[in-house]
Order: structure tokens, then sequence, then C-alpha cells
């Protein structure tokens, strides 16, 4: 399979603390891959290392064979990734299709609302803006809730909407930090169905922090797992399962239900 992210070499250290060593993994197109380990093995600094949230020490980022190590969060949207956080991010004082609508304009080019550009072109624009949060509202089953202000929702259809929101910059490859945190096993098993079909339906790569382990061991094609800021394993979820070395430094005993 093409590769739609390569991470080499990724290093990132705090003072003394090595939070990241020498990390190298790769995410294909299509393709939906668990990052996983206890507490404090890096993790979230991986995830702000790739989506540009922090810089590394060492190491680079490329996307489709372009190199954004480094690049703000603002310029990586325009090449293709979107992340989610593991709290529900949304603008809560206005309706979940506005909180659609301001995704779908960060990926437009940052010059479209400083150029003069002729009337016709900004509301084409606009059309296509207004076209996607459609999209993105049926897509994500949120449809009824448009004009339902963010703050309102349950806290599952806020996470929902973070997704949506994401999902409306039109990424290719979408960051899920812990997208089942807060989640009761019903909504967590939703959560999981929505993310596959938007992977089959969007043409999507999907990359995800996740705890919850029967999430990660159903959803995702390959799994790499870190320990002390150091990849130890990187395989299908039946390997993962299966290697000694992760179930001493993470999984334990494979009874993944009640993670």
């Amino acid at each position: 399979m093409t590769s739609m992210l390569q991470v080499e070499g990724l290093s990132k250290t705090f003072g003394g603390l090595k939070a990241v060593q020498d990390l190298t993994f790769q995410v294909a197109e299509g393709e939906t891959v668990g990052l996983i380990g206890p507490n404090g093995a890096g993790k979230s600094t991986a995830f702000n290392l790739i989506s540009g949230t922090l810089k590394p020490s060492a190491g680079t980022v490329l996307l489709h064979g372009r190199d954004i190590t480094g690049q703000a969060p603002s310029r990586v949207v325009r090449h293709g990734l979107a992340r989610t956080f593991q709290s529900a991010s949304v603008y809560p004082g206005v309706s979940v299709a506005e909180n659609i609508y301001r995704g779908a304009v960060s990926s437009l080019p940052g010059s479209i609302w400083t150029q003069a550009l002729p009337g016709a072109g900004m509301r084409a624009a606009l059309r296509r803006v207004a076209r996607e949060v459609d999209a993105v509202l049926e897509l994500t089953g949120l449809g009824p809730y448009r004009h339902a202000m963010a703050g309102s929702l349950p806290y599952g259809h806020q996470k929902k909407l973070g997704v949506a929101i994401g999902i409306a910059t039109r990424p290719k490859l979408l960051l899920l930090d812990e997208p089942a945190a807060g989640l009761n096993p019903e909504e967590c098993a939703e959560f999981g169905r929505l993310l596959e079909a938007l992977r089959v339906e969007r043409g999507l790569a999907l990359l995800l922090v996740e705890h919850h382990m029967a999430l990660v061991m159903g959803l995702c094609h390959r799994i790499v797992v870190l320990v002390q800021g150091r990849k130890i394993a990187d395989g299908t979820p039946q390997c993962i399962a299966a290697d000694p070395a992760v179930v001493q430094a993470y999984l334990g005993a494979p009874d993944y239900a009640h993670s």
C-alpha cells in the first residue's frame, strides 16, 4: 500500500526528559493504525509532533512525501491532516452546523479571505463550504442537531461533533486522541462503527491514541506500541496481543473488554 504518513526518527526532549525517542512508523492510505502504551509512554507527545503543535528535537514527518516537520497546525491542516482531541473540543456557544462550518472554512487557502476575490469566486467558495457542512452532518448522523447549540449536546454527541469538525477540513489523515474517552461501552461501539464508516466513505487513513483495547483491537489494521518514549512493537492486532514484551509492559491478561 502507498504510504500516507511517514514518521522517521522522531524525538523530543524536554530538558533531560526524553519523551519520544527515535520513533519510526508509517500509516498507509486507507489504513487505521493505533498508537498505544501505558500512561507517560509519549503517545500524546508523538501526536503533538506529528500535528505541528510541538517542534521535534530530531526526526522528520512526511505526509504524502511532503515534509511537514514542525509546520504550524494551520498549515498542516491544508496539507490534509486533521486532529481531534481527548476532550470534546467544540465551540459550545454556536450551533452544530456553525462548528462544522468553521472546520470547513479552515481548509480553504488562507489567501481567499485576504485577497480581493471577485464576488462570484467568493460566493462559489462559500457554496462549496455549505455543501460540505450538509454532507458532514449526514455522514456523522448529526443532521437532527443542526441548529442545536453545541454546548447543549450530550457528551457522546460532542465527541462526534469533534470528529465532524475534523472531517469538514477534508483531510486524508485524521488523528484521533482518545476518541473513546468518557464514553460508555455502547457509545464506544457506536463510535467505532462511525469511524470505520468515515474511513471507507471518505477514503481516510486514521491514526488513533486509545486506551480502550476492545476498540483498538476491533478497529485497527495495525498497532504501534510505545513504552517510555520508545517503540517496542509494530504489527497486526493479533501479533501485538501475542507479543510477550507488549503483554508484560502494557496489556497484561488478554481481556480487552475491561480496558
